[in-house]
């Protein structure tokens, strides 16, 4: 009552167990036994067979939502970067990507009153030709998912290729 924030943390012991970080008796994240860092939720969720390691979910606005910000007096922003390597075993190794690899995707899924599985469009970008040092030649691929359909449909709606040409209807 007097304004003081209680607060706590509770852990597993070698178990495995999640840790939880509360604020008086609400539980804010927990990391759980494979290392999944959850927020407002206390179980894993999977969608279309991905268990992401980082889960945001709300159900507003503000508690479902992710924020990247800069402030400071230059030109520079804040950024979101994906990065791919054909590294088979170690985190770190920098092994060439190859053509027609992908270098990430950004999926949009909607529930449909079955389950969230189903991808209603998706942004992509892959290896566009031979990659060589400090060469990454990519083209960006957009797709959505015509009604009735359960997936994002071949061809893209839109591609713009390595060469800054843009083709509608084609993915290359």
């Amino acid at each position: 009552t007097d304004g003081t924030i209680q607060s706590s943390m509770m852990g597993g012991g070698s178990d495995g167990a999640a840790i939880k970080f509360l604020q008086g008796f609400n539980e804010r994240l927990r990391i759980d036994s494979s290392g999944r860092l959850l927020i407002g939720h206390s179980s894993h969720l999977s969608v279309a067979g991905v268990e992401a390691h980082l889960q945001v979910l709300g159900t507003g606005s503000d508690d479902s939502s992710i924020m990247l910000s800069r402030t400071s007096n230059d030109i520079h922003p804040a950024f979101l970067c994906f990065v791919k390597s054909r590294a088979p075993q170690f985190i770190g190794d920098v092994n060439s990507v190859a053509s027609g690899d992908s270098l990430g995707k950004i999926l949009f899924f909607g529930a449909d009153g079955t389950d969230d599985d189903t991808v209603g469009a998706e942004i992509g970008v892959f290896v566009d030709g031979t990659p060589g040092a400090n060469d990454r030649p990519s083209r960006i691929v957009f797709k959505t998912t015509a009604d009735g359909a359960n997936s994002p449909s071949s061809p893209a709606a839109m591609t713009v290729n390595s060469s800054q040409n843009v083709g509608v209807g084609t993915e290359t």
